[in-house]
């Protein structure tokens, strides 16, 4: 099969706003996140007694901390006219009406899962005078999870549908 004249999308990492390249503009993200990483989990390893002690939570804290620092650095360091151009009016492209009703059967299904959870834990803590023993955090994480999953899978069908 040729081409067709279609382009293979690229990684538009941008070009930085002193120059140089590519590898430029990685090492400079990577090096300042690095940076802000190391100097904000010193701060909070010293400010905050950890149980674990200094060196176990400040490891923990620089891995947290390095890509997010780092995705910061980059809108710092990246030339905005260097990026490619979005769409002129996104809400009316193809693929966002795919996401528009994917995100509609999630949300019903959301509404619907999350009002019959919340029967079923008002009456068993009414018939059983206990209250739930699994953790509510874990509990709204689990249904994060599936939503997301939910979200995922409709919007492949609705794309594999309408392609």
């Amino acid at each position: 099969m040729g081409n067709r004249g279609i382009e293979p999308r690229t990684l538009a990492l941008g070009r930085s706003r002193f120059g140089g390249g590519k590898a430029l503009m990685i090492t400079l993200v990577l090096g300042s996140g690095l940076l802000a990483t190391v100097v904000l989990s010193t701060l909070i390893s010293l400010l905050v007694d950890f149980d674990e002690g200094f060196w176990p939570a400040w490891i923990n804290l620089a891995f947290t901390f390095w890509l997010v620092a780092s995705a910061i650095a980059w809108f710092v360091f990246v030339d905005r006219s260097a990026l490619p151009k979005p769409a002129v009016n996104p809400e009316q492209t193809v693929e966002q009406n795919w996401r528009t009703r994917a995100q509609a059967g999630v949300y019903r299904d959301l509404v619907i899962f999350l009002g019959l959870g919340c029967v079923a834990a008002s009456l068993c803590s009414l018939l059983a005078d206990q209250p739930l023993s699994v953790p509510v955090a874990l509990v709204f994480a689990g249904v994060v999870w599936i939503a997301l999953l939910d979200y995922m899978i409709r919007y492949q069908l609705i794309k594999r549908a309408e392609s």
